[in-house]
């Protein structure tokens, strides 16, 4: 371990004792010829530097050395410049800024833009060789220098989107956001590097003075026919979007869909969102159709979670024992809160039972289902130690002219007015 240690940061020291020498090459060589100017100055001239000036003016070799060498000068200094005002702007995103991703994309782009500072200032460079290289091959190499500048800018770009993407997902990751598995951003990285490229490749063509215009229309068009073929995904990808920026439920997260089901949020997709429901089945729900529909987002703003047991007890049961038994039985459950308190709530009179309904609060949604069959087995072991019964359905049936039963003799025959009415009505006494 040490060893690597040690031979990391020897090849740290080597490239930075690399720099430092050819920066203080140049710098020797700049005061080396400015010494043998002033020297060549005081000797001649005095030191008059509009004498010198006319001089170096007056000798084509020695002006396009002192050229080549300013400009060699200026790159060094924008490329020494450019790395210190990197560690600036690193430096203070670290101390100013909360997320962390912006120090990785600073240190990312340190060497792309050196790079692209070197190949600017070589292009400067070609115009000052026109006489000896001639106006054709400088022409030639003008245009593969430009092309070298618009396609570095673009990798750049193109690297830049890619490293804030990856970056960003992360933190949406941790956050809960996204699951991790979806093709939502790399979509998003694709479609922005094509944009970068053609937007590129239109500098360029238009630097050589090659027509754009039809370029553009056939795209348009192209773009046009591309869009009303694929609507339906469009929707879909515009309706991601929407649930991205919007978040009404994340990963994770337990909701009720507009049909009645309920699950949890499995995977946030490009064209589609997964729910997994309690019988471990996968719906696939299209998200157009989410952003039209009516969803209930379970686990928002909290976990916490109401839970309601219904039960029935017989005619003629004390009902204020019963609803203390159902409080008692939701008290004594670890996973109950106990502010706000349970509550029992007498709800009517049933077919067979006298209704009863008691609600808690739970802390974790996921221990509904869970909590309320532990409430509804306490519930059951009290009622069957006090003695309250949970009736089943029943019906009691009564039938005429049964001895014991109340009802005697035989049905009154209708008056006259009776029948009257009945056969009015469309009713005759036999149909009767």
């Amino acid at each position: 371990m040490n060893g690597e240690r040690r031979a990391v940061l020897g090849s740290q020291f080597s490239v930075l004792g690399i720099r430092f020498s050819v920066f203080g090459f140049l710098f020797s060589v700049f005061g080396f010829l400015f010494s043998v100017f002033g020297l060549w100055g005081i000797y001649f001239t005095g030191d008059s530097m509009r004498e010198i000036l006319q001089y170096i003016s007056e000798h084509p070799g020695l002006l396009l050395c002192v050229k080549v060498l300013a400009a060699a000068i200026i790159t060094a200094l924008a490329f020494f410049s450019a790395g210190k005002a990197m560690n600036a702007l690193e430096k203070f995103t670290r101390e100013k800024t909360r997320w962390k991703g912006d120090e990785a994309l600073i240190a990312f782009l340190k060497k792309p833009v050196r790079r692209l500072i070197i190949i600017i200032g070589v292009y400067f460079f070609l115009g000052y060789f026109s006489d000896i290289l001639g106006e054709r091959y400088l022409l030639y190499l003008n245009g593969i220098f430009y092309i070298l500048i618009v396609s570095q800018i673009s990798i750049i770009l193109m690297d830049l989107v890619s490293k804030a993407t990856r970056l960003y997902s992360q933190t949406l990751i941790e956050k809960r956001i996204i699951s991790g598995k979806e093709d939502f951003l790399p979509l998003v990285v694709r479609v922005t590097k094509i944009i970068i490229f053609f937007i590129a490749l239109i500098i360029v063509l238009k630097h050589f003075n090659l027509d754009v215009q039809s370029l553009v229309v056939s795209l348009g068009v192209g773009s046009l026919a591309i869009a009303l073929a694929a609507q339906e995904t469009l929707s879909n990808m515009i309706a991601g979007f929407a649930i991205m920026t919007d978040r009404p439920f994340r990963v994770g997260d337990r909701i009720q869909l507009a049909s009645g089901e309920r699950g949890d949020v499995y995977e946030i997709g490009l064209r589609s969102t997964k729910v997994m429901t309690f019988d471990h089945t996968l719906i696939i729900v299209p998200n157009a159709a989410i952003i039209k529909e009516k969803v209930i987002n379970l686990s928002y703003p909290d976990s916490l979670v109401r839970v309601s047991v219904y039960v029935g007890v017989a005619y003629g049961a004390d009902l204020d024992k019963a609803k203390a038994i159902l409080v008692a039985a939701c008290k004594s459950n670890p996973k109950v809160l106990s502010d706000p308190p349970p509550n029992a709530y007498f709800l009517g009179f049933g077919d067979s039972s006298l209704d009863l309904r008691v609600t808690c609060i739970v802390q974790d949604w996921r221990e509904e289902w869970g909590t309320a069959e532990e409430i509804r087995l306490e519930i059951y072991r009290r009622f069957k130690e006090e003695g309250i019964e949970i009736p089943f359905p029943q019906r009691t049936l009564w039938f005429a002219n049964q001895p014991g039963n109340g009802i005697e003799g035989e049905r009154p025959k209708s008056d006259g007015g009776e029948r009257r009415r009945r056969k009015k009505n469309g009713y005759d006494e036999e149909g009767e």
